[in-house]
């Protein structure tokens, strides 16, 4: 049994066979440990040991610093047969055979490659070698910087390696996990990027994924001052015409009274009231209904980043759907400019029986003419895209008698004078 087990990816942590932590008098004690360990059962020289961890003085007082730390080290291990520390002549090293190390566990499980061992080496993975240790001496520096470029390496090798077999065994949600530790590790792998945003189109998660495109786009503009590789691009364009599936709510109150096909809505309940908003959502409510009686309008909302911006349009979409209303709702991204009117193109995949006939005011009507032609007026079966064309000149003949309505800054303030979110 293990007289001494050391964990050092993540930080450095000793502990005696009792199970309680060794208490080491100095950094440099836990520092010489750590150096001994990796790997484990290698001798080093006293020399080498002491221009490592006192590199700024003499040699003479080096060596005395040295017997001094291994003086206390051997105190605090105490007196076990066989022991943990071996010292013989001019050598020091750590003894295999009482000694267990998460780094040598770690090498040996990746080594090994199956999926079971693979995944235990990312449990031991925590984090990088000695995260959060220093010791302000140049030549152990040197060497924890390249031994933590090393293991970091490795552990991206068996990362991908675990995500392949996870892959394989349609392990989606692990292999989720394991794909965003792996870009943890190092953001710039494009190809794994691709594969998170597959798995979650696989999920359904359609938003998700393409969040992670964003995401990826921004690390790449950073870091390197590069866009996306093709694949990657045309993989976005992929997920962008999925149909979102949102969850099965109940139907609208509209659709309930003509006995029409039921829809799914856009919106999902909301699960605690808005507070604080009273004098803002009377205002929406008033040019709510205004549209629904065939004025419409166009509202923009202006606040500072999580201010609540989407929750107040969350409420609007949630009394418009009650008012038998038809919500379309979407998010442009800087990212998208490649896809011309990409709102309205989303618009126009919902399928005809889902359109409430009901549905009043110029927006409904912008809405089915951006995809599948209204029946009631006919119209040709060209592609969306091409139909979307045409939107800039609807909008401004649909808006030339009605100007748009933009809050002023007393209509979008809440609190404290701060612009509504």
């Amino acid at each position: 049994m293990a007289r001494l087990s050391l964990a050092l990816l993540g930080g450095f942590q000793a502990r005696l066979e009792s199970g309680s932590p060794l208490a080491l008098p100095t950094k440099k004690a836990q520092a010489l440990l750590a150096y001994l360990a990796i790997p484990l059962g290698r001798a080093h020289p006293r020399d080498k040991l002491a221009t490592l961890l006192w590199s700024g003085i003499r040699e003479e007082s080096a060596r005395a610093s040295l017997r001094q730390t291994l003086f206390a080290t051997r105190k605090a291990l105490g007196k076990t047969k066989p022991p943990a520390l071996l010292v013989e002549g001019e050598t020091l090293a750590l003894n295999r055979s009482v000694v267990d190390v998460d780094v040598a566990a770690f090498e040996r499980l990746v080594a090994e490659g199956t999926l079971e061992a693979l995944a235990s080496a990312a449990g031991l993975y925590q984090s990088d070698l000695l995260a959060g240790f220093a010791v302000d001496e140049p030549p152990f520096e040197e060497w924890l910087v390249t031994e933590r470029e090393r293991l970091r390496e490795l552990a991206s090798e068996g990362l991908a390696k675990l995500l392949a077999h996870q892959r394989e065994a349609r392990a989606e949600e692990a292999a989720v996990q394991t794909a965003l530790k792996l870009l943890s590790l190092d953001p710039l792998q494009e190809a794994v990027h691709r594969t998170l945003m597959r798995l979650y189109a696989e999920q359904g998660r359609r938003g998700t994924a393409l969040r992670q495109y964003q995401h990826c786009v921004g690390v790449l503009q950073r870091e390197l001052g590069l866009e996306p590789e093709p694949e990657t691009k045309e993989l976005y364009q992929e997920i962008l015409r999925l149909r979102p599936t949102p969850p099965e709510t109940a139907p609208t109150r509209a659709h309930a009274r003509a006995g029409e096909p039921t829809a799914r809505r856009v919106v999902s309940a909301l699960e605690a009231p808005l507070i604080g908003r009273a004098a803002e959502m009377e205002r929406l409510a008033s040019l709510l209904r205004e549209s629904l009686d065939g004025h419409g309008r166009l509202v923009t909302l202006i606040g500072e980043a999580g201010i609540g911006k989407t929750r107040v349009v969350a409420e609007l979409a949630t009394s418009a759907e009650q008012e038998g209303g038809r919500v379309l709702l979407g998010r442009s991204y800087e990212s998208e400019q490649a896809l011309p009117f990409a709102l309205w193109a989303v618009g126009g995949r919902v399928p005809r029986r889902r359109r409430h006939r009901g549905a009043r005011g110029h927006g409904s009507r912008l809405a089915l003419r951006a995809g599948t032609p209204d029946p009631r007026v006919g119209g040709s079966s060209r592609p969306t895209t091409h139909r979307c064309r045409r939107l800039p000149a609807d909008l401004r003949s649909r808006g030339s008698s009605d100007p748009p309505f933009r809050p002023s800054p007393a209509d979008t303030s809440g609190p404290g004078g701060r612009p509504l979110g």
